[in-house]
């Protein structure tokens, strides 16, 4: 029997020891890429597991990465976004949410005429 064919009860038994990642990295086991329409199910699935519901067109897999780096960007976060996108620079991550940076600004200067 090699390291693939384990028996099902067996695989549960490693599982309850460990993280799955851990587990596949352990076993030389290389989970196959998850396809876009895999990715989509994915997300229509725990959309409906947390109820969220979701109107006109349905999330997409890019969708959720912008929406990370949205997130992580605007918490101050940027170098954070950066790599978690994978961009080369930090550059390509600022001009990616100039956006976030604009608003900024204008609440900052809006504070400051305020005082």
């Amino acid at each position: 029997m090699s390291k693939r064919d384990v028996p099902d009860d067996e695989i549960e038994t490693i599982l309850e020891s460990d993280n799955i990642d851990t587990v596949l990295r352990e076993h030389g086991v290389v989970p196959p890429a998850i396809s876009t329409n895999g990715a989509r199910n994915l997300m229509k699935r725990l959309c409906e597991d947390a109820d969220i519901v979701v109107d006109g067109d349905y999330l997409k897999p890019h969708g959720a990465r912008r929406g990370l780096g949205h997130e992580l960007y605007a918490n101050d976060h940027a170098e954070l976004a950066q790599s978690a996108l994978r961009h080369a620079s930090i550059e390509t991550t600022h001009e990616s949410y100039s956006d976030i940076q604009a608003t900024e600004t204008a609440r900052q200067v809006d504070d400051l005429l305020s005082e």
